[in-house]
Formats: C-alpha cells, sequence, structure tokens
C-alpha cells in the first residue's frame, strides 16, 4: 500500500449510511454536503431477499459507502454470503433522477435470485460509473 492509499483509507468520507425509518429492511445513503451541518440523502439500498440476515446486509451497505468514499479495501464477506453477488443496472435515471442497481445472489445451485435494490442520484452515481 502507498502512503496516499492509505490516507484514502483514513480519511472521513463524504458519504455514510444509516438505517431507514420507514423501511426496517432499508439503508439510507447520505451525503455530507460542505456547507450542511446534516448529511442528506441521496440513495437507499433495499433488501430484497426476506431470508438475508440485516447484518449481514448492513456490511454489504458498508462497502458500498467505502467505495462512494474511494476506499480499495473493503470486507471480504464471501465467507458469510456462501455465494456470488452479481448486479445488473437497471436504468441510469429513473422518474426520481436516481440510478438503479439490482443485485442478484448466485449460490452453487440453481438460478440466481434478486438479492436487493440500490437507488443513488444520477448526479452522483456519474462520479463512480
Amino acid at each position: 500500500m502507498q502512503t496516499q492509499d492509505f490516507n484514502v483509507e483514513g480519511a472521513i468520507g463524504k458519504y455514510a449510511y444509516q438505517r431507514s425509518p420507514v423501511n426496517e429492511r432499508a439503508f439510507l445513503i447520505l451525503k455530507k454536503q460542505d456547507e450542511a451541518k446534516e448529511a442528506v440523502p441521496v440513495g437507499d439500498y433495499t433488501i430484497l431477499d426476506k431470508e438475508e440476515d440485516i447484518a449481514l446486509a448492513e456490511k454489504k451497505v458498508t462497502n458500498l459507502v467505502s467505495l462512494l468514499n474511494g476506499r480499495k479495501r473493503l470486507m471480504h464477506l464471501g465467507h458469510e454470503t456462501k455465494s456470488r453477488i452479481l448486479y445488473n443496472i437497471v436504468s441510469e435515471k429513473d422518474e426520481d433522477n436516481k440510478m438503479k442497481v439490482l443485485f442478484y445472489k448466485l449460490e452453487t445451485e440453481g438460478v440466481s435470485k434478486e438479492n436487493a435494490l440500490f437507488r443513488l442520484e444520477s448526479e452522483e452515481a456519474k462520479n463512480y460509473a
């Protein structure tokens, strides 16, 4: 790891998350604005798989937020999920001006099934596409 990588990994990012106040199986993606004191919602992550543990989903959200903050070192979750996570960008811009990404879980047998829906404001997503 180079010095600049260490600085990026240790820096406090603009993005964060919190549990949704209206959906017990969802998280809000927040962004700290420079001039604002409070972070504002810029997206959400909704768990579609009824069998998925909320603690595991939170680790996945932590990884997504880490990526948004420019971090390269993520938690490895393969030993917990025992599956592969696939994704499909459903729309670049929906009616709410958000990019939609649908995540799928692929286990060792059978077909993939919908796991989660991640929505992020198009302007935010453009920086990471």
